[in-house]
């Protein structure tokens, strides 16, 4: 099994992690009954596409799927190539954008990368910790997406992260201050880094690569053969994850239909 295929089926399980998958011969539909207005808990994986017909078939399939629910979104993450013939076919207009897989380089040296001064990594293991991820994801979208979807979106965390499922939240500190946090995800000796994010006051200053090489260690000492995360192509987030080790093994295109803008 190549490395892409391992980090794709380790994709599928983390999304599992809260979502049913409702599983077809060429794509996955995933749906979180608990927070069903959460993008990227329901959404369509199209894994497979015989021709660009048949790949515009299902999309059409899946848009209207989601509109005869109910939805207000419609979001399609492909792994096939989408084409502008393909975009220039599709009656609904999505708004596009690329990301990458990228991994860790098992033979990077670690000890390149300094923890910032004063600040400690911890697993977050007790219900009291999630106000201090709470408290990051307001600093980070309270303007874009509101308090109320910020804090269905971490209760809706709470118990994976304090279950035995395999994701495991951190939150780095600085001076006893919360200042930034990711989860990491470990199913069959592959791992994903995932919702990386520091405090906008507190970024520049050591506190992400603290977190990503945290993570790292951790990984590696629960002998993972494959570290990976996902970065948005038009990202400056991928210069550092690059400069910490990671290189890019693939992409995927997203593909979101917003029906309350059209």
């Amino acid at each position: 099994m190549s490395i892409l295929d391992k980090v794709i089926n380790c994709e599928i399980e983390y999304v599992k992690c809260f979502c049913h998958a409702n599983e077809q011969k060429n794509y996955i539909r995933f749906q979180d009954d608990l927070i069903p207005d959460m993008w990227y808990q329901n959404y369509t994986w199209i894994r497979n596409a015989h021709d660009d017909t048949d790949l515009i078939k299902i999309i059409e399939t899946e848009i209207s799927h989601s509109k005869n629910m109910g939805k207000e979104f419609c979001l399609i993450r492909c792994h096939v190539p989408v084409n502008h013939s393909v975009l220039k076919s599709l009656h609904d207009k999505p708004e596009i954008s690329i990301a990458g897989y990228y991994v860790f380089d098992n033979f990077f040296d670690l000890s390149k990368l300094f923890k910032a001064k004063d600040s400690i990594v911890a697993k977050v293991d007790k219900e009291e910790m999630l106000e201090d991820i709470l408290m990051l994801d307001l600093e980070h979208d309270e303007e874009s997406i509101g308090i109320d979807f910020c804090t269905r979106r971490v209760n809706r965390r709470k118990d994976i992260y304090l279950s035995d499922k395999g994701l495991d939240s951190y939150i780095c500190y600085h001076n006893n201050k919360a200042v930034g946090n990711c989860d990491l995800f470990i199913h069959n000796g592959i791992a994903k880094i995932e919702d990386f994010a520091v405090s906008p006051s507190h970024q520049l200053k050591g506190y992400g690569t603290t977190l990503l090489k945290t993570l790292v260690e951790v990984a590696l000492n629960k002998n993972v053969t494959v570290i990976y995360l996902e970065a948005d192509e038009e990202d400056t987030a991928k210069d550092m994850f690059q400069k910490c080790g990671f290189y890019k093994i693939d992409e995927f295109t997203d593909l979101s239909f917003d029906f309350m803008r059209d």
